[in-house]
């Protein structure tokens, strides 16, 4: 295998690791949350807390499987797999960035969440806190697939075409 396959390889097992872990601990933590509120509804449905679980799971696995054809595309060089992978990275980059910054500038957040939300006795700033984590593992996750997938210039040029010998020259080419 060469360089630039051994490093797509391992982006998508760190993808892989990332997201499974980045899932479980958010299905732990809303599984904690809505634990107490088991009883109340959740708007018009009620829906017991396994069968939001068992939901999010399942989204998480069609969203895992989406992403997998789309590594299965980005191993086989296709362009379009290394765009879309590159800007949901940076949209993802940019979101976790300003979210750690205005998160660190929110000061008496439960004072403000329970007046919009009455009712629900949480610990805000423990949800604060782990999702603050969670933005630190995206910023590190899709910043080394922006720095593999874009700055890297071995990988960069495999997603070039190639020129062959049938081509026809380029019209600035032939003058």
């Amino acid at each position: 295998m060469s360089g630039p396959s051994v490093k797509l390889y391992r982006l998508r097992a760190i993808f892989i690791a990332y997201f499974v872990m980045k899932t479980l601990a958010g299905t732990v933590v809303a599984w904690s949350v809505l634990r107490p509120l088991a009883g109340e509804h959740a708007g018009s449905m009620e829906w017991p807390v396994s069968s939001l679980t068992i939901f999010s799971l399942l989204v998480a696995a069609v969203i895992l499987v989406f992403a997998m054809l789309v590594f299965g595309q980005l191993l086989l060089r296709r362009s379009w797999a290394r765009m879309l992978l590159l800007i949901i990275g940076w949209l993802t980059v940019i979101s976790a960035v300003f979210s750690l910054l205005a998160s660190s500038q929110i000061t008496n957040l439960s004072a403000w969440i329970a007046h919009w939300a009455p009712g629900m006795d949480l610990d805000w700033e423990k949800l604060m806190q782990f999702d603050r984590v969670q933005k630190i593992f995206e910023l590190l996750f899709w910043s080394y697939l922006i720095s593999v997938l874009q700055i890297d210039r071995e990988l960069r040029s495999e997603f070039v075409p190639r020129k062959t010998e049938g081509d026809a020259p380029r019209k600035e080419e032939q003058s």
